[in-house]
């Protein structure tokens, strides 16, 4: 793996900065952002396939927003849990807020104290368990273009399984750039926002890439992206 130039490579191109300011601003759009997302798996492609410079034109905004549209629902879909935890936690407290201050109540308030701190602790690790995954996920769609084929298990397994030791530093650095690095931009206020948050995405992306790369020939997939 070549780390740095994940960091550095959208400066190559001659257009970096329009590109980084068109996508920094779709990124902070509610829904529109989803353009973001799916021009970041086009990067992933174009780091795959081996370009020099893998920033792609804004010249198909409609095809990036139905790409990142679709993978944004294969997160959802693996984010169900999370959300019926919750429900079921505040459905827990919408009873307990009606239970008046009976003896029974006093009762229910403590079942239900130990009960969201389960709750709690099984919502936080199904979090962790998409964070693991998520790399293998977006590499997996890259792949295939195909939201079945990204939902598969056995699909992102087997990015995971193909470069194992590859996939511990992707995740550990795509963690590090957008949980760390690209918030910093507040500091800066707008301008840093647009500029940090979109750049962590291209630096995840270049990650991405270089997995998928390193996990192309070690297996094949099951449906080719056309």
């Amino acid at each position: 793996m070549d780390i740095g130039i994940a960091f550095t490579y959208m400066f190559q191109d001659r257009d970096w900065l329009k590109k980084i300011l068109i996508g920094g601003v779709i990124s902070l759009i509610p829904i529109v952002n989803f353009a973001a997302l799916g021009y970041t798996v086009q990067v992933v492609r174009n780091v795959r396939d081996g370009q020099d410079l893998p920033l792609p034109e804004w010249d198909a905004f409609g095809e990036y927003f139905v790409s990142g549209l679709y993978l944004f629902l294969v997160y959802l879909v693996y984010a169900i849990p999370i959300i019926l935890l919750a429900c079921l936690q505040g459905a827990a407290g919408a009873m307990l807020g009606t239970a008046g201050n009976s003896r029974s109540a006093e009762d229910l308030a403590s079942a239900y104290a130990v009960a969201s701190v389960c709750l709690s602790c099984l919502t936080g690790l199904w979090g962790l368990f998409i964070g693991v995954i998520s790399p293998a996920l977006f590499v997996r769609f890259a792949e295939t273009g195909s939201f079945g084929a990204t939902l598969s298990i056995g699909g992102w397994l087997g990015v995971m399984r193909a470069n194992l030791g590859t996939y511990l530093i992707v995740l550990i650095l795509s963690w590090l750039v957008l949980g760390f690095l690209a918030p910093l931009g507040v500091i800066a206020c707008i301008v840093g926002v647009i500029f940090t948050q979109f750049w962590a995405y291209l630096v995840s992306g270049h990650l991405y890439g270089q997995l998928a790369a390193a996990a192309a020939g070690a297996y094949q997939p099951t449906e080719a992206y056309a």
